[in-house]
């Protein structure tokens, strides 16, 4: 049982599942991959990236001289995946640190990033359209956002229903936002995902935000 006390997401019960085997069979990597097109891509972000389950699976698809970004604001989790990156040996991969904030913008000292990749996250968000608002502009104008989201069904392990946004949802509330939808798929009953980009209503200015 993940403790009540606590955000679920910041369990590290809830993390541990989130690097297991079992979380594989529901939200399996390769078959996510399949869908999140990265080759070109010189910047990567691993926005909420966690304990780095799709860090292998990403840097797999990437160019060998591009550059994967591991984002979140949990210290106790990045310093784990730090002593992975340096066990481990993974080649341009730098962890960076941000405040938990509705509203997330990447810090101005890391390159703009073509791609945010973000799975599991979304959904913690009050607002998840608000936080892709602030991802996207935190990209080059024309950058791409890949959210990765539990479906809302129910499921033994993981986090509850009441805390699950559903597809339509998801769509709906980027769409609020001036963001554009421009691939949606489905991994299986539990897992989904969609590709993002700034609408032709939507104002970036970048700079500005991460003055």
């Amino acid at each position: 049982m993940i403790s009540q006390e606590i955000d679920y997401y910041e369990d590290m019960k809830y993390q541990d599942f989130l690097l297991s085997s079992r979380r594989k069979i529901i939200c399996p990597p390769e078959k996510i991959m399949y869908y999140i097109e990265i080759k070109d891509a010189m910047n990567v972000a691993d926005f909420g990236m966690g304990k780095g389950f799709f860090t292998p699976y990403l840097k797999k698809k990437m160019d060998k001289e591009a550059h994967l970004w591991g984002i979140d604001y949990q210290q106790e989790i990045l310093d784990l995946v730090l002593k992975r990156k340096v066990e481990e040996n993974i080649q341009n991969f730098t962890i960076v640190h941000i405040d938990k904030t509705e509203h997330p913008l990447l810090p101005n000292w890391i390159p703009l990033p073509d791609v945010i990749f973000t799975a599991m996250c979304l959904s913690t968000f009050p607002d998840p359209g608000f936080a892709m608002d602030g991802l996207i502009r935190s990209m080059k104008p024309e950058g791409r956002l890949f959210v990765i989201d539990w479906a809302k069904v129910e499921f033994p392990e993981g986090p509850a229903i009441k805390d699950k946004i559903s597809f339509d949802k998801m769509k709906y509330l980027a769409e609020y936002h001036k963001l554009k939808v421009v691939n949606a798929f489905t991994v299986n009953e539990f897992v989904y995902g969609m590709e993002i980009v700034a609408g032709p209503e939507f104002k970036t200015q970048f700079y500005d935000y991460r003055e």
